[in-house]
């Protein structure tokens, strides 16, 4: 059924269904990367490797990711989103089945990195665009308040499945394998899932559909877009956030060590900071955008409270009767880290970027703007051992303060620049 003759009612449904089968695909497509981080000794016990050789898996494949960023774009732009991301379901689940034989560490190596490819290439940029092409520049906050709300959540709901069941087989090898069926499964299915339910709402401004068919994305459009500051502001902001984003898990063993808390209460504040702070923060920000009409308003008001939030750890002293301070803290910190990753990509509206070119421009800024998922373990790593105790920790907070302060600046200087472009554009 062409777009144009929906009803508002059969919209609404296609939304809906779209947006669910983002959240629960795009959720889905990680798990297999990531199992490690949730069930880290069971991974080393099955896959036979040390913590160093478990550290080598996580870095190649962070860095298959970040060289994938750019070529993402230029995919998304090419293809049907929920072609792309089924295709990055299916691929991820066929590596993944590879890992239930346990292979020697070269094929381990060799699946991580391609997991870097298929949970990139095929998916990143085509799953922002499909986003964007389920409403339009009204909706654009909610929408991707959502989807981070969402991808947060969904997480939750898998593991309520097949934890009983790692537990069951004992929480070694064995369960962890379990866990590998699991998920190769469950990516196989969310294929279909993807196939049936993603559907572009939104036509393209610039032109019609005969003419998109025909038209060819040339490297000079592509330069040309790059030439946009405000792309740069959102790309530069993305790296700020980023910065606070792949440090803040080393949040969990900061309470551990200085505010006597047990292993299972700091996981219990690891959860609501990660999930439930995603779900609340990620989709209050896309309403509150919405309403006031401004993503990098909003992204502004997120790095300012990280900013009061980071500055609250040199000030409170990191001792047990405070830990009542410090747990707020950090919640204030992780609602204003969920309402910049949830709009960050919204803002591609606001700038003026063609829809036709999304992929592209998620591409671009996410190849500068994910770069410390590269180096900041290494980085925040080597300051603990270089700094034992409580400075070390102090000089990990100082660079995520000045990540959170530079980002607010760029956010409010992207959000003057909009505002005057609009103003000469009335």
């Amino acid at each position: 059924m062409d777009v144009a003759n929906l009803t508002p009612k059969q919209r609404r449904v296609k939304q809906i269904w779209g947006m669910l089968a983002l959240c629960i695909c795009g959720a889905a497509v990680y798990e297999l990367p990531y199992l490690s981080w949730s069930y880290y000794d069971a991974a080393v016990e099955f896959y036979r490797v040390s913590n160093a050789q478990m550290g080598y898996l996580m870095t190649m494949y962070g860095l298959a990711c970040v060289i994938s960023y750019l070529p993402a774009g230029w995919v998304a732009d090419k293809f049907q989103a929920r072609h792309l991301i089924a295709t990055a379901l299916v691929s991820t689940g066929i590596f993944g089945l590879i890992l239930t034989f346990r292979p020697p560490y070269v094929v381990l190596m060799i699946c991580y990195v391609c997991y870097g490819f298929t949970t990139t290439i095929p998916l990143w940029s085509a799953m922002m665009k499909a986003t964007r092409e389920l409403g339009d520049s009204s909706e654009m906050g909610r929408l991707y308040g959502f989807l981070e709300g969402g991808r947060g959540f969904v997480p939750v709901l898998y593991g309520a499945v097949i934890i009983p069941i790692f537990s069951y087989l004992g929480e070694g090898a064995g369960g962890f394998r379990a866990i590998l069926i699991y998920f190769v499964i469950l990516d196989f299915v969310c294929a279909f899932f993807a196939l049936g339910a993603i559907r572009k709402l939104r036509p393209d401004e610039e032109e019609t559909q005969e003419t998109e068919t025909k038209h060819k994305h040339s490297f000079a459009e592509y330069l040309d877009m790059m030439k946009n500051k405000n792309l740069w502001l959102l790309t530069l902001l993305m790296f700020c956030c980023f910065m606070i984003y792949e440090s803040y898990s080393y949040i969990t063993p900061y309470l551990t060590n200085f505010f006597g808390v047990s292993e299972s209460l700091g996981a219990m504040i690891s959860l609501i900071k990660s999930y439930g702070l995603a779900v609340f923060g990620g989709i209050a920000a896309g309403f509150v955008a919405d309403k006031i009409h401004s993503n990098p308003k909003v992204i502004g008001i997120g790095f300012s409270l990280m900013v009061i939030g980071i500055a609250t750890f040199f000030v409170v002293p990191a001792e047990p009767k405070l830990l009542g301070i410090a747990a707020v803290t950090i919640l204030i910190i992780s609602l204003g880290l969920f309402m910049v990753r949830a709009l960050y990509f919204a803002v591609i509206d606001e700038i003026k970027i063609p829809l036709k070119y999304t992929g592209m421009a998620v591409g671009f800024a996410s190849v500068i703007g994910c770069l410390p998922q590269i180096f900041i373990y290494s980085i925040t790593g080597n300051l603990l051992d270089a700094f034992p105790g409580i400075r070390g920790y102090r000089y990990m907070f100082a660079y995520e303060f000045a990540a959170a302060l530079i980002g607010a600046v760029l956010a409010f200087t992207l959000y003057r620049n909009i505002k005057k472009e609009n103003s000469k554009n009335a």
